[in-house]
């Protein structure tokens, strides 16, 4: 017998505890592992430790924000190459355009669907291995 593969991870960096819950909530709800932090320098130092297959970061955090992090995450050749998604409760069109600039392979405007979100997760990285 084949043992079950284990889940593919995603980080998560939200500062609002509400929104990293319905994230949390979501993506488990999706059968993954789910990796939580509340600002993007923790993100960055559990993406390196953990290497997930996805990070969903949300664009304004205290101290290092959302498109700091992205940048470093892309600057650095352990973690460039894993696909971020960023949130954004202000769909502005600059910020959108800064978050493709730095390399999101997905740019989200809250409020959105979180069945969305899990449609475009595993677009992304796959579905869960069953």
């Amino acid at each position: 017998m084949n043992p079950t593969p284990a889940p593919k991870k995603i980080l998560i960096a939200d500062d609002e505890l509400y929104m990293l819950r319905l994230l949390e909530l979501t993506l488990k709800k999706g059968g993954f592992e789910v990796i939580s932090c509340r600002d993007g320098q923790e993100a960055l130092a559990l993406a390196v430790s953990t290497l997930p297959q996805l990070i969903v970061l949300d664009v304004m955090m205290p101290g290092l924000d959302g498109l700091g992090a992205l940048r470093q995450l892309k600057e650095n050749p352990a973690t460039r190459a894993i696909p971020v998604i960023v949130l954004s409760a202000k769909g502005h069109a600059l910020t959108r355009v800064e978050a493709e600039v730095a390399g999101t392979a997905l740019f989200l405007a809250k409020p959105f669907s979180p069945n969305q979100l899990l449609g475009d997760v595993q677009k992304i990285i796959g579905p869960n291995p069953s």
